[in-house]
């Protein structure tokens, strides 16, 4: 079986109310796809990380620079795929661009290569649960959106059957982050996990500062406290803050997470399949992290694609944390067969159903 085709597809989806985060208003959430056609008419669907960056440029890319390497590959190469396409990047100042192309078209792979052999993804890999935990994700900002508003939010994913939710914080000041977290622990109780997302918004001093104010309130990790760049920063706030961090789901490729790892950078290691390189690459990044007794969450907050890739990639890792389950982005879950994504007392119970799980065939259902 051989690679014929790869189609990119860009999907957008309208908010119902513009909400916000420390770095980016949401009006419109947009997913980027690829639909990889293969010789014996099965396709793969694969995810890449486009917000930031406008995606007719992932899409400009695959078409004049990688899928003209790619045509007629066969797809059990899932190694020499990977690599083919990482080497456009050794020569470029597109690494992360590349990166992302590179993360659609491995998931892609993947998924074709299972559904061709009628095996989940996860099973094909090489499986290690059956059931990944997952946490309800999302606690942004809104007009008018009090503390105690926040709390009835997150309170209503436990409800659902969370026994974790995660938050956002670093775009308000100081003091009334803390009330929010404050308002949340109340609302949820004491036995669910807190998770705190500051998007990358804080400076080492105010980092640390944060993470002892809000340590009372038992927060199990603080997410990306610092510019992602800043890994000797990232260290400090590790070293210094009671709280644990977590980091950095905008990391792509093995290299960086090795740089972040070996200094000391986490105590959770967080990524992203659509951002580190693919379901191949995450596998190596997760391996790295179990090398230094380091649990991995896999960052989840585009389409149903995404959620699969990292729930698939989440369930071959014995170091597997948990997988971001996203209250407010959920691109073409409407999409897949209702049932698909079954929770119980906190966890996921992993598709039986070939490949990611699903095929998606109308698009119109964002």
């Amino acid at each position: 079986m051989k690679i014929t085709d790869i189609v990119p597809r860009i999907i957008r989806k309208k908010a119902a109310e513009a909400e916000w985060n420390p770095r980016i208003v949401w009006n419109e959430k947009t997913v980027f796809l690829v639909e990889l056609e293969t010789s014996e008419g099965v396709v793969g669907l694969g995810e890449g990380w486009c917000d930031g960056l406008s995606p007719e440029l992932l899409a400009y890319v695959i078409e004049k620079d990688l899928k003209p390497l790619l045509l007629g590959m066969p797809l059990d190469m899932t190694a020499r795929i990977w690599d083919t396409v990482f080497q456009k990047s050794i020569y470029s100042a597109k690494q992360g661009l590349i990166h992302a192309a590179l993360s659609a078209i491995d998931i892609a792979v993947w998924d074709a290569r299972s559904k061709a052999l009628n095996l989940p993804v996860y099973k094909l890999i090489g499986g290690h649960s059956d059931k990944v935990f997952v946490y309800g994700s999302a606690g942004l900002y809104g007009k008018d959106k009090t503390p105690e508003d926040l709390g009835r939010e997150m309170a209503g994913y436990v409800a659902k059957g969370f026994k974790a939710v995660k938050m956002k914080a670093g775009g308000a000041p100081l003091r009334e982050d803390v009330a929010r977290v404050a308002a949340v622990r109340e609302a949820i109780g004491p036995d669910i996990r807190l998770m705190v997302d500051a998007l990358y918004a804080l400076n080492v001093a105010d980092a640390i500062k944060f993470g002892r104010e809000i340590e009372k309130y038992d927060v199990y990790f603080l997410e990306a406290p610092v510019l992602p760049t800043d890994i000797l920063g990232l260290s400090a706030v590790n070293a210094r803050c009671p709280v644990p961090v977590a980091g950095n789901e905008f990391a792509y490729g093995r290299h960086t997470f090795r740089d972040i790892i070996e200094n000391n950078g986490v105590a959770f290691v967080h990524l992203d399949t659509i951002v580190c390189g693919g379901i191949s690459e995450a596998l190596k990044v997760a391996a790295m992290a179990s090398a230094r007794h380091l649990p991995c969450s896999f960052h989840s907050s585009s389409s149903v694609v995404c959620f699969a890739a990292n729930l698939h990639a989440g369930a071959c890792v014995a170091n597997c944390d948990s997988v971001e389950y996203h209250m407010l982005h959920q691109v073409l879950f409407d999409a897949v067969s209702p049932g698909l994504f079954e929770l119980k007392d906190g966890f996921l119970k992993m598709p039986q159903t070939p490949g990611l799980g699903f095929t998606i065939e109308d698009y119109s259902k964002v």
